[in-house]
Formats: structure tokens, C-alpha cells, sequence
């Protein structure tokens, strides 16, 4: 300990030493309750920090972005409270993940150059990203870019058998993935999305993230949202 800082310690003791305890801790707390604050915030920060590298569920049920949408579909929405209760996910394990936040449409001059967009390839290119809602135009355009599965993949092959007359194609924006259409989403306009849950007004389309880890979380979600749909198409 340096000298000054001794002797500023001793002078203190002296001050202090014919003072009551709950005097003593007042003054100490009036005179040095910085020093005190600083070490205690910083233990606080170290042990949350541990205990999210550690022991938060990281791993996704299911991670769908609704893109261009003014109503609550996110964490906590009646959306995700109904479809947690359907998938029975258990959170304890994984998190179910809805963002309803994102706004971008990469189909109109400069709709790619924002923020929002690039959280999205942050999601898409680390393989958290299930699926993509937005409209027709803009999907076809994320589509493009490569983010996106070609649900001609062997991987897709379920959502293929069930939903091939949903398909919603693209060209592809780079010649080395050839030149012809590929299919980059599903017709989801029928769905709760938009007849229960409001999120779109009228057509939308779902992508699946093109480095997906969750197809079952994928097909489950297309079953819960087109409950009925086949149904009422058979009526008409």
C-alpha cells in the first residue's frame, strides 16, 4: 500500500474510531459508498455474465422473424403463447423465439441497407433462423440473395410432398446457382397469421432459413397455422 494512501487510511480510523457502529457505517457509506458500489456492480456484472455464458438456454424450438408487420407476434403474443401450447415445447430446454420486429424489403432500391437487414443475415448465416414471413416481392428478393432453402433440397422433402402447390419462386441472383426458378417459400395467405392473428392484411409467404437445424419445429408450425385451411378448401 502506498504511503499516502496509509496515512489516508489512518486518518480515517482516527476520525471515526469514537463513533458509534451505526454512525460508523453511515459515514462510511456517505463518504466512500462509490468505492463500495464500483467492486459490488462489478461482481454482479461478472456473475450475470457467467451465468448466461453458462446456464441460459441458447438453443432454439423454433426462430421465425415477421418481417414488415405493425402487430404483436412476438415473444409473449397470444401468436406465441398459442403456438407454444401447441408445439408443447418445453422452455426449460430450448426457447421459442418469435421476432416481429424486423422491418426491411430488399426487393425496392436501398430496402437492404438498413440495420434490420443485417440482423437478419446475422440470423440466417449462424443457422438460428427457421423461418421468414413477409410479402411475396420481398421474400422473393431475400430468395435471391441465397439466404433462403431451396425446398427442392433433400432436407425439405415433407414440406415439398405437402405444400409443393404453395411454392412461391425466384430467380436466383448469382449465376453460378444457375438460371433456373427455384422455389424459396409458401403461400401462407390463408393462414392464422393472417385470418386470426392479423399480422399481414392479405398475401404473405414463408421462407425457410437456408442453414435451418429445426424442420420439425418448421412443420409443426406450418401445421398449427394451416389448421383448417385444407379443410375449407376441400368445402369449396
Amino acid at each position: 500500500m502506498r504511503p499516502a494512501l496509509r496515512n489516508h487510511f489512518h486518518m480515517e480510523r482516527e476520525k471515526i474510531k469514537d463513533l458509534t457502529f451505526r454512525e460508523k457505517a453511515a459515514y462510511i457509506l456517505e463518504y466512500y459508498w462509490l468505492w463500495i458500489a464500483g467492486p459490488v456492480l462489478g461482481m454482479v456484472l461478472i456473475v450475470y455474465i457467467l451465468y448466461h455464458m453458462f446456464f441460459t438456454v441458447k438453443e432454439y424450438w423454433f426462430y421465425a422473424v415477421y418481417a414488415n408487420t405493425t402487430e404483436d407476434g412476438g415473444n409473449g403474443s397470444r401468436l406465441w403463447e398459442d403456438f407454444l401450447e401447441y408445439g408443447g415445447f418445453d422452455l426449460s430446454e430450448k426457447n421459442l423465439e418469435m421476432n416481429a420486429s424486423m422491418y426491411f424489403d430488399p426487393s425496392v432500391s436501398g430496402g437492404s441497407n438498413n440495420s434490420y437487414y443485417q440482423s437478419f443475415v446475422a440470423l440466417a448465416e449462424a443457422g438460428s433462423l427457421d423461418v421468414l414471413v413477409m410479402g411475396e416481392a420481398g421474400l422473393q428478393a431475400v430468395g435471391s440473395s441465397g439466404w433462403l432453402l431451396d425446398l427442392k433440397d433433400d432436407s425439405a422433402s415433407e414440406l415439398r410432398e405437402k405444400y409443393e402447390d404453395r411454392f412461391v419462386w425466384c430467380q436466383p441472383g448469382d449465376e453460378e446457382y444457375g438460371e433456373e426458378s427455384v422455389p424459396v417459400g409458401i403461400d401462407i395467405s390463408d393462414s392464422l397469421l393472417v385470418t386470426e392473428y392479423h399480422l399481414y392484411e392479405d398475401v404473405c409467404v414463408l421462407g425457410v432459413g437456408a442453414h435451418t437445424r429445426n424442420m420439425d419445429g418448421i412443420e409443426t408450425f406450418l401445421e398449427f397455422i394451416l389448421q383448417g385451411t385444407e379443410e375449407k378448401l376441400w368445402e369449396e
